[in-house]
Protein backbone atom coordinates (compact mmCIF):
# COMPACT_ATOMS: atom_id res chain seq x y z
CA UNK A 1 0.00 0.00 0.00
CA UNK A 2 2.51 2.53 1.28
CA UNK A 3 4.19 2.23 -2.30
CA UNK A 4 1.52 2.50 -4.79
CA UNK A 5 0.19 5.00 -2.16
CA UNK A 6 3.26 7.53 -3.60
CA UNK A 7 2.11 10.43 -5.23
CA UNK A 8 3.72 10.87 -8.74
CA UNK A 9 6.15 13.29 -10.07
CA UNK A 10 6.97 16.21 -9.06
CA UNK A 11 5.67 15.72 -5.37
CA UNK A 12 6.98 11.80 -5.21
CA UNK A 13 5.58 11.83 -1.59
CA UNK A 14 2.22 11.03 0.43
CA UNK A 15 -0.74 12.49 1.60
CA UNK A 16 -2.45 12.00 4.83
CA UNK A 17 -5.29 10.46 3.58
CA UNK A 18 -6.81 8.86 0.10
CA UNK A 19 -10.40 8.17 -1.25
CA UNK A 20 -11.17 4.57 -2.75
CA UNK A 21 -9.59 5.82 -5.98
CA UNK A 22 -5.89 6.38 -4.26
CA UNK A 23 -6.63 9.55 -4.58
CA UNK A 24 -5.85 12.26 -1.43
CA UNK A 25 -9.13 13.51 -0.22
CA UNK A 26 -10.78 15.64 3.43
CA UNK A 27 -10.44 13.78 6.50
CA UNK A 28 -10.85 16.20 9.58
CA UNK A 29 -12.06 19.71 8.62
CA UNK A 30 -8.35 20.85 9.23
CA UNK A 31 -6.61 18.06 7.10
CA UNK A 32 -6.90 18.76 3.95
CA UNK A 33 -6.09 16.69 0.61
CA UNK A 34 -2.28 17.30 0.05
CA UNK A 35 1.23 16.71 0.55
CA UNK A 36 2.60 16.30 4.03
CA UNK A 37 5.64 16.57 5.19
CA UNK A 38 4.78 14.63 8.22
CA UNK A 39 3.09 11.45 7.40
CA UNK A 40 5.76 11.15 4.29
CA UNK A 41 8.71 11.37 6.58
CA UNK A 42 7.01 8.44 8.85
CA UNK A 43 6.36 6.63 5.50
CA UNK A 44 9.90 6.53 4.68
CA UNK A 45 11.07 5.22 8.63
CA UNK A 46 8.32 2.47 7.92
CA UNK A 47 9.92 1.66 4.41
CA UNK A 48 13.14 1.49 5.56
CA UNK A 49 12.28 -0.91 9.19
CA UNK A 50 10.57 -3.02 6.62
CA UNK A 51 13.67 -2.88 4.15
CA UNK A 52 15.58 -4.30 7.43
CA UNK A 53 13.19 -7.02 8.19
CA UNK A 54 12.71 -8.43 4.67
CA UNK A 55 15.77 -7.35 2.26
CA UNK A 56 13.33 -6.49 0.01
CA UNK A 57 14.72 -3.40 -2.55
CA UNK A 58 11.76 -2.80 -3.42
CA UNK A 59 10.69 -1.25 0.05
CA UNK A 60 14.32 1.38 -1.03
CA UNK A 61 13.04 1.85 -3.95
CA UNK A 62 10.92 5.49 -3.64
CA UNK A 63 13.01 6.54 -0.84
CA UNK A 64 14.91 8.75 -2.85
CA UNK A 65 13.40 10.91 -5.34
CA UNK A 66 11.03 11.19 -2.34
CA UNK A 67 13.81 13.01 -0.03
CA UNK A 68 14.95 14.51 -3.24
CA UNK A 69 11.74 16.01 -3.44
CA UNK A 70 11.35 16.62 0.41
CA UNK A 71 14.55 18.75 0.31
CA UNK A 72 13.18 21.23 -1.75
CA UNK A 73 10.20 21.61 0.65
CA UNK A 74 12.09 22.90 3.56
CA UNK A 75 10.87 26.23 4.36
CA UNK A 76 13.50 29.15 4.65
CA UNK A 77 13.75 28.72 8.82
CA UNK A 78 14.04 24.64 8.65
CA UNK A 79 11.36 23.98 9.15
CA UNK A 80 8.38 22.61 7.09
CA UNK A 81 4.66 22.89 6.61
CA UNK A 82 2.61 19.83 7.50
CA UNK A 83 0.49 20.40 4.14
CA UNK A 84 1.72 21.08 0.59
CA UNK A 85 -0.82 22.21 -1.90
CA UNK A 86 -1.27 19.56 -4.71
CA UNK A 87 0.28 20.56 -7.80
CA UNK A 88 1.35 24.27 -6.92
CA UNK A 89 3.51 22.87 -4.17
CA UNK A 90 2.55 26.08 -1.86
CA UNK A 91 2.93 25.68 1.71
CA UNK A 92 -1.06 25.02 2.87
CA UNK A 93 -2.05 26.36 6.19
CA UNK A 94 -5.35 26.84 8.22
CA UNK A 95 -6.41 29.92 9.77
CA UNK A 96 -7.65 29.90 13.41
CA UNK A 97 -11.57 29.61 12.10
CA UNK A 98 -10.33 26.50 9.30
CA UNK A 99 -9.98 28.36 6.14
CA UNK A 100 -7.29 27.30 4.21
CA UNK A 101 -4.63 29.70 3.46
CA UNK A 102 -1.40 30.30 2.20
CA UNK A 103 -0.61 32.70 5.07
CA UNK A 104 0.52 30.94 8.59
CA UNK A 105 0.60 33.56 10.59
CA UNK A 106 -3.09 32.48 12.21
CA UNK A 107 -3.04 28.65 12.53
CA UNK A 108 -4.75 26.83 15.32
CA UNK A 109 -2.57 25.90 17.92
CA UNK A 110 -4.05 22.48 18.46
CA UNK A 111 -2.16 20.85 15.41
CA UNK A 112 1.50 21.49 13.77
CA UNK A 113 0.50 22.94 10.89
CA UNK A 114 4.53 23.87 10.81
CA UNK A 115 6.94 21.30 12.28
CA UNK A 116 10.68 20.51 12.26
CA UNK A 117 11.92 17.96 9.97
CA UNK A 118 14.42 14.92 9.95
CA UNK A 119 15.54 14.53 6.52
CA UNK A 120 19.46 14.53 6.95
CA UNK A 121 18.64 11.40 9.35
CA UNK A 122 16.42 9.80 7.09
CA UNK A 123 18.83 9.59 4.23
CA UNK A 124 21.45 8.65 6.62
CA UNK A 125 20.05 5.79 7.48
CA UNK A 126 19.01 5.22 3.54
CA UNK A 127 22.65 5.06 2.75
CA UNK A 128 23.47 2.48 5.54
CA UNK A 129 21.31 0.31 4.85
CA UNK A 130 22.08 1.21 0.73
CA UNK A 131 25.72 0.21 2.02
CA UNK A 132 25.09 -2.63 3.76
CA UNK A 133 26.01 -1.01 7.50
CA UNK A 134 23.84 -1.80 10.33
CA UNK A 135 21.48 0.82 11.31
CA UNK A 136 21.84 2.07 14.65
CA UNK A 137 18.49 0.69 16.34
CA UNK A 138 20.19 -3.20 15.14
CA UNK A 139 22.74 -2.30 17.81
CA UNK A 140 20.79 -1.65 20.81
CA UNK A 141 22.03 -4.11 23.49
CA UNK A 142 19.79 -6.11 25.66
CA UNK A 143 20.44 -4.09 28.56
CA UNK A 144 19.70 -0.78 26.91
CA UNK A 145 16.01 -2.26 25.70
CA UNK A 146 15.71 -3.84 29.38
CA UNK A 147 15.76 0.08 30.14
CA UNK A 148 12.82 0.62 27.88
CA UNK A 149 11.08 -2.33 28.58
CA UNK A 150 10.91 -2.16 32.49
CA UNK A 151 8.75 0.85 32.92
CA UNK A 152 6.43 -0.35 29.96
CA UNK A 153 5.42 -3.70 32.07
CA UNK A 154 5.47 -1.61 34.97
CA UNK A 155 2.87 0.60 33.77
CA UNK A 156 0.47 -2.27 33.29
CA UNK A 157 -2.62 -2.48 35.64
CA UNK A 158 -4.41 -5.17 37.38
CA UNK A 159 -6.03 -6.38 34.30
CA UNK A 160 -3.03 -6.51 32.31
CA UNK A 161 -4.12 -3.16 30.22
CA UNK A 162 -2.08 0.31 29.10
CA UNK A 163 -4.70 2.74 30.66
CA UNK A 164 -4.24 6.60 29.31
CA UNK A 165 -5.35 9.50 30.77
CA UNK A 166 -7.80 12.29 28.55
CA UNK A 167 -5.96 15.55 28.74
CA UNK A 168 -6.71 18.87 26.30
CA UNK A 169 -10.39 19.17 24.68
CA UNK A 170 -11.77 17.01 21.85
CA UNK A 171 -10.14 18.19 18.55
CA UNK A 172 -12.33 20.30 15.75
CA UNK A 173 -14.04 17.40 13.66
CA UNK A 174 -13.60 14.89 16.18
CA UNK A 175 -16.79 12.77 17.53
CA UNK A 176 -18.49 14.01 20.09
CA UNK A 177 -17.89 10.61 22.54
CA UNK A 178 -18.52 10.95 26.10
CA UNK A 179 -16.06 12.66 28.22
CA UNK A 180 -14.07 9.52 30.06
CA UNK A 181 -11.22 10.58 32.30
CA UNK A 182 -9.31 7.18 30.87
CA UNK A 183 -8.94 5.53 28.18
CA UNK A 184 -7.31 2.57 26.28
CA UNK A 185 -5.35 3.58 23.04
CA UNK A 186 -4.25 1.50 20.38
CA UNK A 187 -1.17 3.84 19.42
CA UNK A 188 0.49 3.06 23.06
CA UNK A 189 -0.65 -0.95 22.66
CA UNK A 190 1.32 -1.02 19.78
CA UNK A 191 4.37 0.85 20.63
CA UNK A 192 4.55 -0.67 23.74
CA UNK A 193 4.63 -4.11 22.19
CA UNK A 194 6.61 -3.35 19.76
CA UNK A 195 9.75 -2.36 22.45
CA UNK A 196 8.79 -5.90 24.50
CA UNK A 197 9.29 -7.71 21.73
CA UNK A 198 12.45 -6.10 20.37
CA UNK A 199 13.34 -6.98 24.31
CA UNK A 200 12.63 -10.46 24.27
CA UNK A 201 14.06 -10.92 20.47
CA UNK A 202 17.55 -9.40 21.58
CA UNK A 203 17.58 -12.44 24.28
CA UNK A 204 17.81 -14.98 22.11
Amino acid sequence: FLIIAQMPDPQPAWAQQYNFDMQPCWARKFEPPAITSHESQDVIRTLLTIYERTGDEKYLAPIPKALDYLDTCVLPDGMMARFYELKSNKPLYMTSDYQLTYDDSDTPTHYGFKQGQNLKALRAQYDALRSGKPSRSSKRSPRTLAKDATPIVAGLDAKGRWVSKVSGERLAGQPKFRDLPEYLSSEVFAKNLTTLAEYVASLK
